[in-house]
């Protein structure tokens, strides 16, 4: 389960886009770009808010306070019997003061009463909507402080599943994934040889010692199809996002947030080049 972290250093974060044929920019490319106008800078009663989320129970939102530009969304989602607020604690500490993190609240656990009360979520479906109403719900709020484009999709174990299976739906805007603890069978060699040529770019596989071999394997099959992807061990002890895995999943953001240079054309499984396939256009606004 995670456990509650201290907001570490920052970096910033990816809003990617474009054709497969030339690189395309990240987050961290456009926050260095010339703007118009500074915005009003950002207020908030606090780093960490709640957000209401029409027809879903209240998502946790980190907030870069203080921002006078758009500033891009990591989605983060917790696992099986957490609290988007342990999420959002998290993933501040790994991406830094940069993004708005937003955290899907999920379906509350009937064996967890108050005040321990936890969260899981329910089908992919149902997490995709409660997300999208969230993305609607946060645009609302904070208006032009919000970047278009793309996200960073990050999960942990039940959240890292429902990461990999929402991805398939639209792999230009969930272009970059976190699947940290994800279970065996999430992200088969059949979505590994198609991430990439449907506009996917980058992924980071995060687990522990009996899923290492496979994570590696995973990426290996992720990058043969077109998509950038590395596997990081997190350590022997038992799954969680706590101070120590923020610490080791730190590093990994500046390579899943930096701008997108591999040209290498897309193969099939066994290593033979195939055609990469134009990504079609993000559905979710």
């Amino acid at each position: 389960m995670m456990k509650r972290v201290v907001l570490g250093a920052l970096l910033a974060l990816p809003a990617l886009a474009s054709c497969r044929h030339k690189p395309r920019p990240s987050a961290a490319d456009v926050s260095q770009a010339p703007r118009g106008p500074k915005l009003a800078p950002l207020a908030a009663e606090s780093w960490l808010v709640d957000l209401d989320v029409d027809g879903f129970g209240k998502a946790a939102l980190a907030v870069p306070v203080g921002a006078t530009e758009p500033r891009p969304i990591v989605i983060a989602l917790h696992g099986a019997a957490d609290r988007p607020e342990w999420a959002c604690g998290a993933w501040r500490g790994i991406v830094g003061p940069a993004p708005f993190v937003l955290c899907p609240r999920g379906v509350a656990r009937a064996d967890f009463a108050a005040p321990d009360v936890r969260y899981t979520f329910g089908t992919a479906d149902a997490t995709a909507s409660e997300l999208r109403a969230g993305l609607a719900a946060l645009k609302r709020r904070f208006g032009a402080h919000v970047s278009s484009g793309s996200v960073v999709f990050a999960g942990f174990e039940l959240g890292a599943d429902r990461v990999a299976v929402i991805a398939r739906q639209e792999p230009t805007f969930f272009a970059r994934l976190a699947l940290v603890f994800p279970a065996a069978d999430t992200w088969p060699s059949s979505q590994a040889a198609e991430f990439g040529r449907v506009g996917g770019e980058r992924v980071l596989f995060a687990c522990g010692p009996a899923a290492r071999a496979g994570a590696e394997l995973k990426a290996v099959l992720t990058r043969r199809g077109g998509a950038d992807a590395r596997a990081v061990f997190l350590g022997a002890s038992a799954p969680a996002l706590d101070a120590a895995r923020v610490a080791l999943l730190t590093p990994e953001w500046s390579w899943l947030s930096a701008p997108t240079t591999r040209l290498t054309p897309p193969e099939d499984l066994i290593g033979n080049p195939v055609s990469a396939r134009r990504p079609p256009p993000p559905k979710i606004p």
